[in-house]
């Protein structure tokens, strides 16, 4: 039995994953309340030591439930892009800024008034981008560091720079952090085509070069259990650590049994449409490629509001009905915006663009939209519904940019978001037009990120 551990954006998740059985045995999860409040619009921040609590947390319930017998293993996943600074005994010395973070986006030092990211963009504007697999975009771990450097804001003590789940694999084993292709490959300075830190982007950023981590293969042992994290979880010290892979990545794992033809789209809290090729592939402005354990690449097109966009849609109704002095918990309100879009036949006319965050490779683009509203279509059915087929389709069309690469036979619908909203599958397979099955698994990239780790 391997436990896959996931540090996301939205919960953080385990499972106690019988590679013998190819079934999960035991879930726990914990909401991730790790988030920082009351930070500028253009700040997302969270806290490393509460997702640490939290990860141990998780840990120590799978570890009291014993089911599927001893553990072999812990593996890891999470989200991508964000990074926080660690001191030489692995203390966060910074919050985790993480992949939703928009600092860059705020004008600069510069006297011309340029963002940070216009400016990491010029500074590397002579390098060819393509062999990174994508270029460096708000809330990368790139564009994170330039904005620290740029601003004097990185701590003089900071010796490693690195991801949330490679911070949480550190603290378990008590060593230092490293971590993997996929992980640094969504910073936008790893050559894919080399295999190793793209030296031409580090120096042309000004970045130090000391605080990037070694990177190492996925699914790899990193070490044994502390004795501190083995009393902390209950589990046993000396309990092999394996290197985080990228949440995307072990989704695909954990979802698609067979890669051949098959695209998946996954619906966390920001969403993803990817698909296996053979070999490398050079990226699009906004589709990008990602590297892939095992063999082969990933395309993947990313919208920053997969879930946000219907959670934005429950904050803003709860909003309004507090102006009325009425209450609605958040599940309550999910609930019933989930069976009005069901019984809503079409969306009324109303389309809703779910750029609300902005969108990956056009910076210009800052918000989202409701359109096409007349006097007697704003139902909120209609909305809910309007809503769930506006984030299916930015990915739709994300993969309609891909090319003649992109083709595939059949859609596998994963993620938070689709297992709460099973309307989400028959919107997918009508927008696609392919046809459409839920996830091999759920709680899919922890499945896939302990697949991994049993493969090895």
């Amino acid at each position: 039995m391997i436990i896959g551990l996931d540090v996301g954006t939205t919960t953080v998740t385990g499972v106690a994953w019988d590679a013998g059985a190819g079934r999960v045995r035991q879930v726990a999860r914990r909401r991730n309340d790790a988030a920082r409040p009351r930070l500028p619009a253009t700040r997302a921040e969270e806290d490393p030591n509460r997702l640490l609590a939290l990860s141990r947390e998780v840990l120590a319930e799978l570890a009291a439930a014993g089911a599927g017998g001893p553990p072999e293993g812990i593996a890891l996943t999470g989200q991508k892009h964000g990074l926080l600074c660690v001191d030489a005994r692995g203390e966060a010395l910074t919050p985790l800024i993480s992949w939703q973070d928009r600092r860059t986006s705020e004008p600069g030092d510069d006297p011309s008034g340029r963002t940070a990211l216009e400016m990491a963009r010029e500074a590397v504007a002579g390098l060819d981008w393509r062999p990174n697999g994508c270029r460096i975009q708000h809330g990368y771990g790139a564009a994170t560091l330039f904005w620290l450097v740029r601003r004097g804001a990185l701590p003089d003590a900071a010796d490693w720079a690195c991801t949330a789940a490679g911070w949480v694999a550190a603290r378990l084993t008590g060593g230092r952090p490293a971590t993997d292709p996929t992980f640094a490959a969504s910073w936008g300075i790893y050559d894919l085509v080399r295999g190793s830190w793209s030296e031409a982007f580090v120096d042309r950023l000004g970045l130090p070069a000391r605080l990037l981590p070694p990177v190492r293969p996925a699914g790899e042992a990193l070490g044994g259990l502390s004795g501190e994290a083995a009393r902390a979880t209950g589990l046993p010290a000396g309990l092999p650590v394996f290197n985080p892979v990228g949440d995307t990545q072990a989704s695909f794992l954990g979802s698609v049994p067979d890669p051949e033809g098959t695209v998946l789209v996954n619906l966390g809290t920001g969403g993803q449409v990817c698909w296996a090729v053979p070999a490398f592939e050079p990226p699009g402005e906004r589709v990008e490629t990602r590297p892939l354990p095992g063999s082969g690449a990933l395309r993947v097109g990313a919208s920053l509001c997969g879930g946000a966009a219907y959670a934005w849609l429950n904050r803003t109704l709860r909003a309004w009905l507090a102006e009325f002095g009425l209450e609605a918990g958040e599940e309550a309100v999910y609930r019933r915006l989930n069976a009005l879009a069901a019984s809503t036949p079409d969306t009324g006319g109303l389309q809703v663009r779910t750029t609300f965050l902005g969108v990956r490779g056009d910076p210009s683009v800052r918000g989202g939209a409701i359109e096409d509203i007349t006097v007697d279509n704003m139902a909120l059915g209609a909305l809910a519904r309007a809503t769930l087929v506006g984030l299916v389709d930015e990915l739709r069309d994300l993969y309609g940019e891909a090319g003649p690469g992109g083709g595939g036979a059949r859609v596998v619908a994963a993620g938070g978001v689709v297992e709460r909203n099973l309307l989400l599958l028959e919107i997918v397979g009508q927008r696609f037009g392919l046809p459409v099955e839920p996830a091999a698994h759920r709680e899919a990239a922890a499945v896939g990120a302990a697949l991994l780790a049993a493969r090895r």
